[in-house]
Parts: C-alpha cells; structure tokens; sequence
C-alpha cells in the first residue's frame, strides 16, 4: 500500500472507525521505519565512533592496516577491519577501498602482496587464510571464485587433506583437516567458505575433522594437532563454522560449544582471554551466542555492556579488561563487527548493489522489517474491507434516498 495514499485515512465514518483505520495507517508508517533489533538498543558500544576509530587516518593506511611489521601489511587484520565495517554498514567507502586493495593485489610499502600472506599456489599456502580472504569476497557480494586473481574455493577444495602427512611434512595434520593449518580458526574459517559457496559435499571430510576436535563439554583448543587448552575464541568460530553444517549432529554441537561458551562468561559480561577478560572473546562470544539468541540475549546484553565500558573515548577499545589501557586495533576490530551480533556465516553487506536503506549487518534484518510491514499492510487492509462492508449495509436501497427520485427510464 502506497504510504502516500491517505484518503483511508481521511475518510469519516465515526469517531472509533476512524481511530482503527488511523491506526492502521499509522503501523504500516512506523513499522516499515523501524529496524527489527538494534545493537545499539542493548545499551553497547558506540559503534559509529568504533567504526570512525578503524577507518582513521592513522589506522587505515591505503586501503590497509600496518600493524606487526614495519612497512607490511597485515592481511588478516585488514581483512578483520573489513568484516567488522561490512557488520556496522558505518562507512561503505572505506570498506570499498579495502575490499579494492585486496582484489586488486594491492602492493604494501614493502612490495607485499595478499597472495604473500595466503601463500597460495605454493607448497605453504595457508588454507585459513585463503579462507578468510574468501569469507571476505562473500561477504560484500564478490565472487570468490574470481577474486584477488585466484579461484579461492578451488583452493580450499584442492586444500582438504586426504591423509595424515608423516615424517618431517607436517602440513596435514590428520585426514579432513587443510593444508598447513595450524588453528581451530584455521579449520573454521576454511568451512564458512566452502559452504557460504554451495561446497557442502566438498567440505564434508573438514566439517568431520572439526567435529572430532570438540571436546565432550563443548569446548575446542585453539590449536591443531590439539593444544592451547579450551578457549572461547575458538569455540565461537567453530559454532558459527557448524551452524552452516547440514544435519542435526552439527546443530547439537553448536548447542554444546554455545552452552560451554555462556559458562565462561564472568560477572562484568567477559570472557576470558589470556590476559584476563578479552575484548575480542567478548565479540567473538557475541556473535556466537546470537546463533541463539532467544536463549542467551540476557548473556549477550552482558557482554555488550562489558564491550561499552571498554571502549575509549576515542572509539578504539581495550585489549583487556585491568590490563594495558588504551585503543588497541586487533581488539577493536573483533569488538565492533562482534558487537553487531552477525555471525561470519551469515554476514553480509553486498556492495555490488547498494540498495537505499541498506542493513546494517545482513539480509536477515530487511526480510523482519519487510515481514512486520506486510502484517501491518494486511491488517489494514482488513480495517479498509470491514468499512466498506459496514458502509454498503448501512446505504439505503437505491432510489430511497431522502430528497431523490428514482431514475425513469424511458
């Protein structure tokens, strides 16, 4: 219904018909302006000051983060920056011009390369990395199959071990596991974007692997061949990796990897981190509790608050909480976009398209303002029928009108 039609409205027929149809008229206004849920309801982090702290002149570099080294670009961060701006929809040029650094092969001040940091078509390419530079391509709406000059997914797929390496080769730690990967991270970025690209099939074996690496309250280490001990980080990327998996035994670990994750939260709304309660578990854990989020709002309200009093009044947030204080970029990358509370599997801010009024974090928020707006425009569209109803058996029969003469015909 055209909200510019208003005759509805307008027209009288009686003070309480008139109210019903007023307020029908009016749902249909506010409802379809109303944004379903709100991050920034739940009394978190100012995530428009978070998003102008990564993309500030002294962060954001070219198209690019500098953050290890002197003069070399850190991908993974830039990548990390990139996810958490297509999360808050804040800047969508700044975002382009990374998203751009990255396809196009941008070079660092060193000469550096993406490709230097995937390793890709090399004996050490890093299928986590490739991963996440997939995961990236997907996200704003890019093919990953054609993307930074390379067919990532064909490299994921081809990455999948088929057997335990042995001796000295250590690239393949056990069947199902990728290429030269070292973390649960690793393993979990590899399957968010073997399946966000339709590989279920292909992804099979990794999704096994990553399976087997659960512990039996929920748990997974940081690291692959196990170690590091159970760690909330990992546990949240390996959820989100299993809630794309088909079929109901990955569905119950997601809801045991959920449960142990909500365990570890302390009384502040942290979680912790290897130096006390981490900014970016607190994200990390966010996204990951939202996967059921009727159950654990109340625990993702908690760490939303936490993450609110961690930020700096420049916009960037601690590292920890009691630690070192001051704006640390790693950290506030993970607590702006985890603030949000979009998982990495369904992310997405398509720059391909840009329709007007936009998400801010995935399609999934459009299609709940579109479904209220619906409701509302079918309940007014009862209100419209009743009246009409209720106006023909009240007219008189034709030619009985007071004051008229019935038409002769000749």
């Amino acid at each position: 219904m055209p909200l510019g039609n208003r005759s509805i409205c307008r027209r009288a027929y009686g003070p309480a018909v008139v109210l019903i149809a007023v307020a029908a008229c009016f749902s249909v206004v506010t409802l379809s302006a109303a944004p379903v849920s709100s991050a920034a309801a739940v009394r978190g982090p100012n995530l428009v000051k978070g998003s102008a702290y990564l993309i500030s002149p002294a962060n954001l570099i070219g198209g690019h983060y500098y953050e290890s080294f002197p003069h070399v670009a850190d991908f993974g961060l830039t990548i990390d920056g990139a996810l958490a701006l297509a999360a808050t929809g804040d800047d969508d040029q700044a975002l382009r011009k990374i998203v751009a650094f990255i396809d196009s092969d941008g070079k660092d001040a060193s000469g550096k390369t993406v490709n230097d940091w995937t390793g890709i078509g090399t004996p050490y390419a890093s299928a986590g990395a490739i991963g996440k530079e997939a995961l990236l391509a997907e996200v704003v709406g890019g093919n990953p199959r054609s993307f930074g000059g390379h067919n990532l997914i064909a490299a994921l797929d081809a990455s999948v071990c088929v057997r335990a390496s042995t001796g000295a080769d250590t690239s393949c730690p056990a069947a199902g596991s990728y290429l030269n990967a070292t973390s649960v991270f690793d393993q979990a970025l590899g399957i968010i974007a073997q399946l966000r690209a339709g590989q279920a099939a292909k992804a099979g074996p990794a999704i096994a692997y990553l399976e087997s690496l659960q512990n039996s309250d929920g748990s997974f280490f940081s690291l692959i061949p196990r170690g590091g001990g159970p760690d909330v980080d990992s546990t949240a990327m390996a959820a989100m990796a299993l809630a794309l998996a088909p079929g109901n035994a990955a569905a119950e670990d997601v809801s045991l990897s959920l449960g142990w994750i909500a365990r570890q939260q302390d009384k502040n709304g942290g979680f912790p981190g290897a130096g006390g309660d981490s900014v970016n578990s607190a994200g990390l854990a966010i996204q990951a509790l939202t996967l059921r989020s009727a159950r654990y709002q109340s625990r993702v309200d908690a760490a939303r608050a936490f993450l609110r009093r961690e930020q700096d009044p420049g916009g960037g947030f601690n590292a920890d909480a009691g630690g070192q204080q001051g704006s640390n970029l790693r950290a506030s990358t993970q607590a702006v976009g985890g603030s949000v509370g979009t998982s990495f599997g369904t992310l997405r801010r398509d720059l391909s398209r840009q329709l007007a009024g936009a998400d801010h974090s995935s399609d999934t928020h459009a299609v709940g303002r579109n479904v209220l707006l619906g409701f509302a425009v079918i309940v007014a569209l009862a209100v419209v029928a009743l009246l009409m109803r209720r106006r023909r058996s009240n007219s008189p029969a034709t030619g009985a009108r007071t004051g008229a003469h019935p038409r002769v015909r000749s």
